[in-house]
């Protein structure tokens, strides 16, 4: 919480690649929540977008995705190198095993927590893994 009223609070630069361009739609309002919260872009989750991505310097890098597979993995592990400052939330729709979160975490996401969810939960997340970071 800001201390000092007339003084704004640290903006909290939020990034978004995602599968289904639906999930921006529904990130956006649930992140929009909170007036700290800036979303500097939405990407494709796929290999061509991470440069981009690291164009926008987040602190936040949410890779909204069906399931954690291989691919989106290796997205995950070519953010980290140019967004190391930057928390990695993985945002899948299914966890079918302790084995895919585990690959997540060793891909360098920071967390990982289902889409559905609740928004509070989200945004509380967000401040813990960027206090975590700084």
């Amino acid at each position: 919480m800001n201390a000092h009223p007339d003084v704004p609070a640290t903006t909290i630069r939020i990034a978004l690649m995602c599968e289904n361009p639906a999930v921006y739609r529904s990130l956006g309002p649930r992140l929009g929540v909170d007036g700290q919260f800036e979303v500097v872009g939405t990407f494709d989750c796929t290999l061509d977008y991470v440069a981009d991505v690291a164009a926008t310097c987040p602190d936040v890098v949410i890779l909204g995705i069906s399931r954690i597979t291989h691919f989106n993995m290796m997205v995950c592990q070519a953010i980290k190198p140019r967004c190391p400052e930057a928390a990695i939330i993985v945002l899948p729709s299914y966890v079918d095993a302790t084995d895919e979160v585990r690959a997540a975490r060793e891909a360098g996401a920071d967390s990982v927590m289902l889409k559905s969810i609740d928004t509070p939960a989200l945004v509380q997340q967000i401040h813990t893994l960027v206090e975590l970071k700084s």
